[in-house]
């Protein structure tokens, strides 16, 4: 497929024309991730296959994918940092785990072998309904007075798929 991405505010200013190969029958996420000009990460274009399978009427698959240009590998564990959902997930890394149906406080931490490095965000009243696929994409900046756009960071989480799919 050909894709084009512009800059914001500035259709005439295109920052990616490629093509991006697909495969039939395979659903796909596609980020556009990094910085334009200056910083931490060069702007690109990352691609992600979905794992869309039936998760069960009782839990929910969710995957992380990390895009926050100036931050380093993140464990991300709920609240009090226990279960450990992902550990030590790169910048342009992403990974999925299953978990109950439910609500979650979610905490982005510091990477370490322990899984209980400093707290970098928490975010609370995550809810993952049974039976559906999520992402939640670490993006923006830990410090978004070093960064071109601004954008502090922020766990945007978004529905891949329901049971009803």
């Amino acid at each position: 497929r050909q894709v084009e991405i512009t800059e914001a505010g500035n259709a005439d200013n295109s920052v990616f024309n490629n093509t991006i190969t697909v495969e039939a029958d395979t659903d796909y996420t596609v980020v556009a991730a990094g910085h334009l000009g200056d910083g931490d990460q060069p702007f690109e274009v990352l691609t992600f296959v979905d794992d869309n399978s039936d998760v069960g009427d009782t839990d929910a698959r969710l995957r992380a994918v990390h895009v926050s240009p100036d931050a380093p590998a993140v464990d991300i564990t709920a609240g009090g940092g226990s279960p450990v959902l992902f550990d030590g997930v790169a910048y342009g890394q992403s990974g999925y785990t299953t978990v109950a149906g439910g609500d979650y406080t979610v905490e982005v931490r510091a990477d370490t072998d322990t899984n209980d490095g400093a707290i970098q965000a928490s975010f609370d009243n995550v809810s993952l309904d049974a039976g559906t696929v999520y992402t939640a994409f670490a993006a923006g900046n830990l410090d978004p007075s070093n960064s071109p756009g601004g954008e502090a960071f922020d766990l945007i989480v978004v529905p891949d798929s329901t049971d009803a799919n």
